[in-house]
């Protein structure tokens, strides 16, 4: 089990976004790698942008508030590297093993940016996915 706190600061520690800053890097992604097809809706709000392609799915998920990215291993991301390496790059198999813990009320603390919508009880905050974490901060 890794701690998700651990991630997030030192992501807060390296980048902030603004939704200006984060729109441009969103176009860079794209235009780095012309394969990547963007799931994110900004007038909705959400909190993460997710990247797929048509041969292994999502492949990149980044938060539009702090400086996180992870990434899926089997991706070849060496089009994108220059673009995103401002950011703390995370590494993972899939999106959906529960790998991760965190403390909400430290989340609430140290990383005010990011906010926890899931209801108690929706997700075990002592084991969660990528996907979890996708679905409850989105």
């Amino acid at each position: 089990m890794e701690n998700m706190i651990e991630v997030l600061k030192r992501a807060r520690n390296k980048k902030v976004f603004t939704n200006n800053e984060f729109e441009e890097l969103l176009i860079k992604i794209q235009t780095a790698n012309g394969n990547l097809k963007l799931d994110w809706d900004d007038g909705a709000g959400e909190e993460w942008a997710r990247f797929s392609n048509q041969k292994d799915g999502i492949v990149c998920m980044i938060s539009a508030k702090i400086g996180v990215a992870f990434i899926r291993r089997n991706y070849k991301f060496s089009n994108i590297k220059n673009v995103i390496d401002m950011l703390e790059i995370v590494f993972t198999d899939d999106y959906c093993s529960d790998n991760w813990f965190i403390d909400l009320a430290n989340l609430k603390q140290m990383i005010p940016e990011l906010y926890w919508h899931a209801s108690e009880g929706a997700v075990n905050t002592n084991s969660f996915s990528l996907d979890d974490l996708y679905f409850a901060t989105i």
